[in-house]
């Protein structure tokens, strides 16, 4: 009987373990180098939720809506933009598709900018696509491999100060 139930719970913790997310054992940095082409966001969930100037509140910030009617956080041409972690701790944002419209404004060009990567934290420092201050911002990695990365960060409106802060949780994927 002890040895039925030995097994039973040999096998059960086997399962458990087996079915529990794993992260990578490849170093943050390294995954971040190796989508060649960059990484470009797919989803991006705010707590609490966003609210937009027209009042409009949402929780997921990327799929919904667009900027430019007022019902969305991001313009058209952020959706594409893609972030390329290169060697030395250099950052760049590639622009994707430009809009003809006008070249002059700032997520219209590629910006070049620096990472860090505490790998005993899992705390990763870049710049946004989507902030145009320069400023590098302090994000937690939440999970990362070859096929994605999700980060946390916590953002403070610092243009409208009665508005509070917002956790954001972003997923990126290679961009093709």
């Amino acid at each position: 009987m002890k040895k039925t139930l030995s097994v039973l719970a040999i096998a059960a913790m086997v399962m458990l373990t087996a079915c529990t997310p794993q992260q990578s054992e490849t170093p943050i940095t390294d995954i971040l180098k190796s989508a060649k082409k960059g990484w470009v966001m797919t989803s991006v969930k705010s707590v609490p939720a966003y609210v937009l100037e027209s009042g409009v509140a949402l929780e997921e910030l990327y799929a919904d809506g667009d900027y430019e009617h007022n019902t969305g956080f991001f313009t058209a041409a952020e959706k594409d933009d893609a972030i390329i972690f290169g060697e030395n701790g250099v950052q760049t944002i590639d622009p994707g598709t430009l809009l003809p419209d006008d070249p002059t404004e700032p997520y219209q060009v590629a910006t070049v900018a620096t990472y860090t990567v505490n790998e005993a934290t899992e705390e990763l420092s870049f710049q946004m696509p989507w902030e145009y201050d320069d400023a590098i911002e302090k994000c937690s990695v939440q999970s990362y491999d070859k096929n994605q990365l999700v980060i946390k960060y916590t953002r403070n409106d610092d243009s409208n100060p009665t508005k509070s802060q917002n956790t954001f949780t972003i997923t990126y994927v290679p961009a093709k």
